[in-house]
């Protein structure tokens, strides 16, 4: 927060600050196909607080919180010890949670077996534009790095698209703010799936559109996804007060 503050505008101008909201999330609700979690998406719901409720048949601070910790984690193939820790609950109390989590979302289970499937033949996998991850040590004999590979492997498609898809953002922000008369409007700099810019309070509104729209849409055409990428946008004098 601190080093976000030390970002400031020029006088007359603001930082913007647009971020892809759960993208992580979204793209697994792609490639795994799971109906409850595109619906949520798709009617804007608190995507925590859907699986909280899920999972643990109501929702408060401290069930959405662990639905969290829940939703990231499992993307991450992490294991019962993991997960354990996060939650600071025993070993057996998180594997009965993640045994729940794929009964209630079977198609993220069907998603991770069928990656590490495909991962341990051809050696890499593959996000949605076709770049690929290669994973040498996938079938180390020595556990640990057989392991880091499988638990890696899991999350690339999905983290591995959301890095190409903020790169399509960013070869076609430029001209489309352009083309709207907006040329001046400057980007700064890509942080995880966040983009900054630097341009005057009279055109926020105006260029917010032509932002929310590239961004929204920067998959396409190559790539149709089955849920709606959000975008969070923000503005202020700095960066911390834009985030």
């Amino acid at each position: 927060r601190q080093i976000r503050d030390a970002f400031v505008a020029e006088p007359g101008n603001v930082i913007l600050s647009a971020d892809y909201s759960q993208i992580e999330l979204r793209l697994a609700a792609h490639f795994a196909d799971v109906a409850p979690l595109r619906d949520a998406f798709e009617k804007g719901e608190d995507i925590h607080a859907r699986t909280a409720l899920e999972l643990f048949g109501e929702v408060n601070r401290d069930t959405r919180g662990r639905a969290k910790t829940i939703n990231f984690s499992i993307l991450y193939g992490i294991s019962r010890w993991g997960l354990s820790k996060r939650l600071e609950s025993s070993a057996d109390e998180a594997q009965a949670l993640i045994d729940a989590y794929f009964k209630r979302f079977p198609g993220i289970s069907n998603y991770i077996q069928e990656t590490m499937a495909t991962v341990r033949e051809c050696g890499h996998s593959t996000t949605l534009f076709g770049r690929k991850t290669w994973f040498p040590r996938i079938t180390s004999p020595n556990q640990a790095e057989r392991q880091g590979s499988e638990r890696a492997a899991i999350n690339a498609p999905i983290q591995g698209t959301s890095a190409d898809i903020i790169k399509r953002a960013m070869v076609q922000m430029g001209p489309a703010l352009k083309a709207a008369g907006l040329g001046h409007v400057q980007m700064l700099l890509q942080v995880h799936d966040e983009l900054v810019f630097e341009l005057p309070q009279a055109d926020v509104a105006a260029a917010s559109e032509i932002i929310r729209n590239v961004m929204a849409n920067a998959a396409e055409p190559l790539v149709k996804l089955n849920v709606p990428l959000g975008i969070e946008i923000g503005t202020g004098l700095s960066w911390g007060a834009a985030h």
